[in-house]
């Protein structure tokens, strides 16, 4: 059970925008799941000159089913943001992102059930891989992305203003 997926993110003003690409796979294992992803290299996806590619480093989900409606979540994320950051962006960012994702996941948790029923209820491809619909890919078309092999953007000169130091730009609300 794998896939390759493309993500671009807006960050807080003054930084610039981000993007990765990761190859994801998960296992069932019972009533848990693990879900893990690293960066790759896609030869259709070069690094855009107007984003900065970060590097998931190693990424992922330890979900443990804990009985019919509950779970345990642990979250691991490794990742080079990329560019050279001051130390404030570092510390800020780890102490916002993290909590914020998992704030965001409970909430599309809770709609999940609902939202699942009027959405194709039989169409499950990470219990069915053959109801996957994405194009199929060789992994040899894929390598590694170290983050030794990017441009370092650097963005070590921003100054930390008041403006800076409230929410990032992504919105906490879940439709």
């Amino acid at each position: 059970h794998a896939d390759v997926g493309y993500y671009a993110w807006k960050c807080p003003k003054p930084l610039k925008n981000r993007d990765v690409i990761t190859l994801r796979s998960w296992l069932p294992m019972g009533n848990d799941y693990i879900i893990m992803n690293y960066s790759v290299k896609h030869p259709k996806y070069p690094p855009k000159k107007d984003l900065v590619r970060a590097v998931s480093i190693q990424t992922g989900y330890l979900i443990q089913g804990n009985g019919a409606n509950t779970c345990t979540l642990t979250y691991l994320a490794q990742v080079d943001p990329r560019g050279s950051l001051p130390k404030w962006v570092v510390n800020k960012s780890s102490q916002l992102l993290a909590p914020k994702a998992m704030k965001r996941m409970y909430k599309a948790c809770l709609k999940y059930p609902g939202w699942k029923q009027r959405h194709n209820p039989l169409r499950k491809p990470w219990l069915y891989p053959e109801q996957s619909t994405l194009p199929s890919l060789s992994l040899s078309e894929l390598s590694i992305q170290h983050a030794d092999s990017l441009e370092n953007i650097d963005e070590s000169g921003l100054a930390e203003s008041k403006d800076d130091r409230g929410e990032g730009s992504d919105d906490d609300s879940v439709n």
